[in-house]
């Protein structure tokens, strides 16, 4: 009896102490998931529409512009502080980003995800633990890439100057610190997709993740996926709609 004990808490602990079915677990997994993917959609919505409704309102024709002082390599903050007497303010008008440059992005963005999905396509369907181990390292690699543009968005968004009365900030328009929101919350999804990714690749690289045992890794292409498919749409909106 001492030896039947023992085997059960051995195979209770081989599976997780899980006793149901994997596929059973999956799908309970799978629609939390979802679930998650909801509040993602309804935070996406929500800038979204700050986005928008900003540019609608356009108060005092301040979507684009703001009165201060250019700020860029020679004139940085430190520059202007520095100086005796500041030069007269004046409405400056921000270029929008590069639409191309976004896209950019996105298209990174599309592409790992597509190699993901693939990848997980096959382990699902043929066991190819190996491919599915290397294919997973370049869809993070691809990730990891999309996060470094991502960086380098945030750091091209134009600054001014504005000094009022004895305050003197860096300041964004109402355009410039919508992308910056929308920007770092891409940014914030790919730093995760990299980490999750590099889970993928350590466990199937160690035999946790097989042509049997492949659930997790449908868990991580279904949200992989929603983070390319809301990039499309985030690009789409701000490079075509009310940029101007």
């Amino acid at each position: 009896m001492a030896t039947n004990t023992l085997n059960a808490q051995h195979q209770e602990h081989h599976d997780g102490g899980h006793h149901e079915p994997p596929a059973k677990v999956y799908g309970r997994q799978k629609m939390a998931l979802w679930l998650f993917i909801g509040g993602d959609i309804i935070t996406m919505s929500a800038m979204l529409f700050t986005y928008l409704y900003l540019r609608g309102v356009n108060t005092q024709n301040h979507w684009m512009s703001m009165v201060g002082l250019p700020v860029d390599k020679v004139h940085t903050y430190g520059y202007y502080e520095n100086l005796a007497n500041l030069p007269s303010q004046h409405l400056i008008h921000v270029a929008p980003m590069s639409p191309s440059f976004n896209w950019l992005v996105t298209g990174v963005s599309v592409l790992s995800a597509l190699i993901f999905w693939s990848a997980e396509r096959n382990l699902r369907k043929n066991g190819n633990r190996a491919a599915f181990t290397w294919n997973a390292l370049f869809a993070t690699v691809a990730v990891v890439v999309a996060a470094v543009l991502s960086v380098v968005q945030l750091r091209h968004l134009p600054q001014i100057y504005v000094a009022v009365n004895d305050s003197h900030t860096l300041s964004y328009t109402a355009y410039s610190s919508s992308m910056m929101v929308l920007t770092g919350s891409a940014l914030v999804h790919f730093i995760l997709l990299a980490y999750l990714g590099l889970a993928m690749v350590v466990r199937s690289a160690r035999g946790v993740l097989t042509g049997e045992k492949w659930f997790h890794a449908g868990l991580v292409r279904l949200f992989w996926v929603w983070v390319a498919v809301s990039g499309i749409i985030v690009s789409a909106v701000t490079t075509t709609v009310n940029v101007h």
